[in-house]
């Protein structure tokens, strides 16, 4: 890399007018010890600082005007680094060694400023796909419209369909990061907009089951490059059922995450959502505000190849009627790694428990669940030919709902088959 290149010619060439040190009153070699290990720490600002403070008071000493230009390049202070690498570019008794170094680093300087300009980024996202449900009578996915049974007494009916989605997404960046103990932050902003529809066949009462969702999404973010990122997004979504307005819900989910090591980092996170229901009848049960609290590991093998992730969730749904209130803890274990050339396959499994606050109508016991789940896919990268840029995705779900009521005892499969792409 250029930035190592020229640091380590600045080191060991001789840049300085030797000071005169029973004149000054600061050691300049200590302090430039100092100022390259705050920047090996990753406090660039302080290094920078100290660097100054020697400049201020050595302005011949080239060697820390250098160090200063690559901090300042670290900061994306580029203006700053490009004026310090011309002062010594142009001074006459610069090696010409060093010269040739500083050029090829102006060059990479002048292409991170362009890029630098376009701080803005947008994408579009579309999926569309086929599917077979075995038992459509429990509605819409649960992991889609947040886990309530819709139909729980409904007998066993398979079916099929079609969905498709689409998402545009942007990404905006502050010109300049900031400085946060001591360290390079950079500023972010996230938007997204999604619409997502669910059709089983339409020449049955199917279509009854059928799920749209808009959704929109916004929020800051930040993160230090290697070492933790956090974020705070705002969510608001109107779903549709059977063709016909459902539900509102408006979500705000904070979550932060620390890199341990290279390869492993934790996930804190929080999703609150209150939710609103465009029948009477369910806005008296189901209207109320929802949370889910999660921990998350994942770690990363064979340079990001390979991946683990395990989780504990606690879910409360905050239904208004207790007796479709539940809480409860979920678990899961997932991995993705290479299946063959341009794929990769992917596995998940998850148990969660819920337990309702008070007695069904007509039954005796509180409700009482426990539903495990195994996801299994793989999706394959097309690299050339008409199918360029696009991934074919394949995805088996089967979930085994017991429950100590036998009437919402139920098991699920789903296939799924879909094409995606991401343009612009």
């Amino acid at each position: 890399m250029i930035i190592k290149t020229i640091s380590s010619v600045c080191l060991c060439a001789s840049l300085m007018i030797q000071p005169s040190f029973a004149e000054e009153a600061i050691d300049p070699e200590a302090l430039f010890a100092e100022a390259m290990q705050y920047r090996e720490d990753g406090e660039l600002f302080r290094s920078i600082e100290i660097f100054e403070t020697i400049l201020n008071n050595q302005p011949d000493l080239n060697r820390a005007r250098l160090e200063l230009a690559v901090s300042y390049h670290l900061t994306r202070r580029y203006e700053q680094a490009k004026e310090q690498l011309t002062t010594v570019l142009n001074d006459p008794d610069t090696p010409e060694a060093v010269k040739l170094s500083i050029t090829a680093y102006l060059a990479q300087l002048s292409g991170d400023i362009k890029a630098s300009a376009n701080r803005s980024k947008s994408s579009l996202y579309f999926s569309a796909g086929l599917f077979t449900d075995s038992n459509i009578n429990l509605g819409p996915d649960s992991k889609t419209i947040g886990g309530d049974s819709l139909f729980p007494l409904a007998q066993v009916e398979d079916s099929y369909g079609a969905q498709f989605l689409a998402s545009f997404s942007n990404r905006s960046r502050a010109s300049q990061p900031l400085e946060i103990a001591g360290g390079i932050v950079d500023f972010e902003w996230l938007t997204q907009a999604t619409a997502y529809n669910k059709n089983y066949t339409a020449d049955s009462k199917d279509s009854d089951f059928n799920l749209g969702v808009l959704s929109l999404s916004t929020g800051p973010a930040l993160i230090k490059d290697k070492s933790w990122r956090t974020a705070l997004n705002f969510k608001l979504e109107k779903l549709f059922f059977g063709n016909d307005p459902y539900a509102k819900f408006l979500s705000i989910n904070p979550l932060f995450t620390y890199s341990l090591t290279p390869g492993l980092e934790v996930t804190l996170e929080n999703t609150t959502t209150v939710k609103e229901y465009d029948d009477t009848a369910l806005d008296n049960d189901l209207k109320g505000t929802a949370s889910i609290w999660a921990i998350d590991v994942a770690q990363f093998y064979s340079k990001q190849n390979i991946g683990v992730q395990a989780g504990v969730k606690y879910h409360d749904n905050g239904a208004k009627a207790l007796t479709r209130h539940y809480t409860g803890a979920e678990i899961y274990l997932g991995g993705q790694m290479p299946a063959w050339k341009d794929a990769r396959a992917y596995l998940t499994i998850s148990g969660r428990n819920y337990k309702y606050k008070a007695i069904e109508t007509n039954f005796t016991e509180i409700r009482d669940e426990t539903e495990a789940r195994a996801i299994l896919g793989v999706n394959h990268n097309f690299k050339s030919g008409k199918l360029k840029s696009w991934t074919l995705n394949t995805q088996a779900s089967y979930t085994d709902n017991d429950s100590n009521l036998n009437e919402f005892k139920y098991t699920r499969t789903l296939l799924e088959v879909n094409m995606r792409r991401y343009f612009l």
